[in-house]
């Protein structure tokens, strides 16, 4: 009898705590690009089916989304956050940077920037990484350093237990990440070579796990011994690469193939089909997370057999919801600078107007948004730790400055007589202020310049810069002419400007600026007028001396520099000039002594230009001008025409001598569509109307007169097929001028045509 008990107890000893055991069931999510969404697919359907995730282990995209569900985002909310449209908008190719627009430079013909780090001697650096990932950085910040602090940066007290790999790329190790900032480690993981910039965690340079191990089973084996794995497989290991796809060839030289395979007692695979489209493909992330989301359906009969546990959507929900209740609201305290000297840490401490008592961190966007913009930083990292002290969370902000020395090389290519090169240098010096002096020159048939621009900039309550700008320059139309005697237009003009400007900047939010200052500005034209001269016959000279007071205010947002299709620009300008003419009349006119004049007037000038995105792939632009001015009539029509404000909205005109669109004031109005075809190809189409308010008129013996108020008006326009290249446009246009002579005109071209701002026609 007691032999019987003894045997009755063992087995009740065994078998019952074996009965009361729980099955315990890891998820595991492969990395993937934007096909790693069909993870958020696998989720919903889990969920929908009572399937329980006790715990979850992922890689690059898999530890985005694994991190967010293992934080207490449920699956329709992790769809949401990571559906933004702008969120994976990352920006690359000729894109301009979106500088903190008082510091905005000139944009000029440059096809290429080389920066020169000075850390160990003067060597280029040269940034790998192909996207700029510093929003995606700080809204990871944002959405997993609440669900951090609620466990104490330990992952295995998160809603779900979670770990993440990446790759230490000095040991070629693959690192497991349990603990520390949760932020941190997803983007660690989530590091593409040679696409994403890395980080650092703990000293170690980290990119995507992916390289040592795409699909982490071996991870979630050691770390929770689960009783059963899911793996939810987003793509297919790469294809062998191929002799003339260098992409392919990096792929296959940086990831490691992965073991897509599980025991089938202990584990089952969902498989995604996300089709053979390249990993970066996120405007389809709809169909990935779809796609995911049927893969786990299909498999949903054999899942439920094997994974007897189940969990009720209502007790998730709870069991979330008491989580999220942890969680301390992302309110930032102090802010703290690393990655700079002391010095230069006082200057963004200066550019960061942070209130005392603390803000949301949705407000302290702005503020990060314009450090993003400051031209003398490189990057940015931002990462938060709450401080139970004060309730609320210390931001650390680690700042790379942008290098000291840069140089600039393009130039424009065409198949008209204006050919040119541009070559700049420049040099940052950054302390508690910032000193920048750029010098820059292009060189040319059409265009010759030297420039030198020094600035002063100080942060503060009221940020300020002074600017130094000097300028010689040379338009020669004379040798852009493609004709000469077959009409009596004036084709020989010469014209030199050299100023020396001092003007003080203010920034108005973000995107507009303030400026007013003081010019000393010296014209020199040389003309005839009309084409009937010889080589041995003089031009005629008109030298003027200006000073140049003047106020200024602009906002712009355009997002490439001369072909925009995105964003506004608005300009406002009050132009005051007081000088004199001396004008010295060439051999063949017929008044031929030299005589001087004193000259004042103003120029009142606004400019408007907008796009809208109507739908892909069409977008609209409109543009607005009105010039005002009382410059007087001079001695000689071309004289007048000379210091007649231009219209030239179209790149050609810029290197015409256009007397239709030369008027003291003026209006017009201007339409542009864009047709984007594929990718980085483009058909532009603009039209333009111009009203002169008086034209300015050839009377007897060359006198000027002007006409009735409104009696004259022009059109212009241009079809433009564009293709941006990363170092500039190739294009091809037709473009229309009312003009003498042809008013129809192709151009084939490669780069920018772009000159430096004149400060009298401005």
């Amino acid at each position: 009898m007691n032999y019987i008990k003894t045997v009755l107890f063992l087995v009740l000893f065994i078998i019952i705590p074996a009965l009361l055991h729980a099955q315990s069931v890891a998820l595991v999510l492969s990395g993937g690009g934007a096909k790693g969404f069909a993870h958020i697919g696998v989720l919903k359907a889990l969920e929908e089916n009572d399937i329980p995730v006790d715990f979850v282990v992922g890689n690059s995209m898999g530890a985005l989304i694994g991190g967010l569900y293992a934080s207490g985002y449920s699956p329709n909310e992790i769809e949401q956050l990571l559906l933004s449209p702008k969120l994976f908008e990352f920006k690359r190719g000729n894109t301009k940077k979106e500088y903190y627009y008082f510091q905005e430079h000139e944009d000029d013909a440059s096809w290429i920037t080389i920066p020169f780090d000075t850390d160990e001697g003067l060597r280029p650096y040269i940034p790998f990484n192909m996207y700029n990932t510093q929003d995606l950085d700080y809204l990871l910040m944002e959405l997993f350093a609440s669900s951090s602090a609620a466990a104490d940066y330990d992952f295995d007290s998160l809603l779900v237990p979670f770990r993440c790999v990446a790759t230490d790329i000095d040991s070629s190790e693959l690192m497991v990440l349990k603990n520390g900032d949760l932020a941190k480690a997803v983007r660690a993981s989530i590091t593409f070579p040679f696409f994403i910039r890395p980080i650092k965690i703990n000293e170690k340079l980290l990119f995507d796990g992916g390289m040592l191990d795409n699909f982490p089973v071996s991870v979630a084996i050691e770390s929770f011994h689960s009783d059963f794995i899911i793996g939810s497989q987003a793509v297919k290991n790469y294809e062998s690469p191929d002799a003339d796809d260098v992409f392919s060839q990096l792929q296959n030289m940086l990831m490691r193939k992965a073991d897509f395979s599980l025991d089938s007692i202990n584990g089952m695979i969902i498989e995604s089909k996300t089709g053979k489209e390249n990993v970066f493909q996120f405007q389809k992330i709809r169909q990935y997370v779809d796609s995911g989301y049927q893969a786990a359906i299909r498999s949903m009969p054999k899942l439920k057999e094997q994974v007897t546990e189940r969990q009720s959507q209502n007790s998730i929900k709870e069991k979330r919801l008491l989580y999220n209740q942890k969680k301390p609201k992302l309110i930032i305290g102090d802010v703290l600078i690393e990655g700079v000297n002391e010095k230069q840490k006082q200057y963004f401490n200066r550019s960061i107007n942070h209130p005392a008592e603390g803000v949301d961190s949705r407000v302290f966007k702005k503020q990060y948004d314009r450090l993003l913009a400051n031209e003398n930083v490189r990057s940015v990292y931002p990462s938060l730790c709450y401080n139970p002290e004060s309730g609320k969370y210390d931001l650390t902000l680690n700042i790379k400055a942008s290098e000291p020395f840069n140089s600039k090389f393009g130039g424009f290519i065409s198949s008209s007589a204006v050919n040119e090169a541009f070559i700049g240098i420049g040099y940052k010096h950054l302390g508690k202020t910032s000193k920048h002096i750029n010098l820059s020159t292009y060189f040319g048939t059409f265009y010759n310049s030297f420039s030198l621009v020094a600035k002063y900039e100080q942060q503060g309550k009221v940020p300020f810069d002074i600017v130094l700008d000097l300028l010689a320059s040379r338009k020669n139309y004379f040798g852009n002419a493609r004709y000469f005697f077959e009409d009596q237009s004036p084709v020989y003009i010469v014209i030199d400007e050299n100023y020396l400007d001092v003007n003080i900047g203010l920034p108005v939010g973000l995107s507009h600026s303030f400026r007013a200052g003081l010019a000393n500005i010296n014209l020199n034209n040389l003309y005839h007028q009309d084409n009937y001269f010889t080589r041995t016959d003089t031009a005629d000279r008109s030298n003027f001396y200006f000073l140049n007071p003047y106020i200024e205010f602009e906002r712009n947002t355009l997002n490439k520099k001369q072909f925009a299709s995105k964003g506004n620009r608005f300009y406002l300008g009050f132009n005051y000039y007081v000088g004199n003419e001396h004008t010295i009349p060439g051999s063949i006119t017929g008044r031929q002594q030299e005589f001087r004049k004193d000259h004042e007037f103003f120029v009142l000038s606004a400019h408007y230009q907008q796009y809208f995105n109507l739908f892909k792939p069409f977008v609209v632009g409109l543009t607005g001008d009105i010039v005002y001015s009382n410059k007087p009539l001079l001695s000689n029509y071309v004289s007048t025409l000379l210091i007649a404000s231009q219209f030239e909205p179209i790149t050609l005109m810029q290197t015409m001598f256009l007397e239709n669109y030369r008027a003291y004031s003026y209006g017009s109005f201007g339409i542009k569509t864009i047709f984007n075809f594929y990718k980085h190809l483009e058909l532009r189409l603009e039209g333009y109307y111009y009203v002169p308010y008086e034209k300015i008129i050839n009377g007897p013996d060359n006198k000027p007169e002007l006409s009735k108020p409104l009696s004259f008006h022009y059109l212009a326009g241009n079809a433009h097929l564009l293709y941006h290249t990363a170092i500039g446009p190739i294009g091809v246009s037709v473009n229309y001028f009312e003009k003498p002579g042809d008013k129809v005109s192709f151009l084939l071209s490669i780069g920018w045509s772009i000159y430096n701002k004149s400060r009298f026609y401005r």
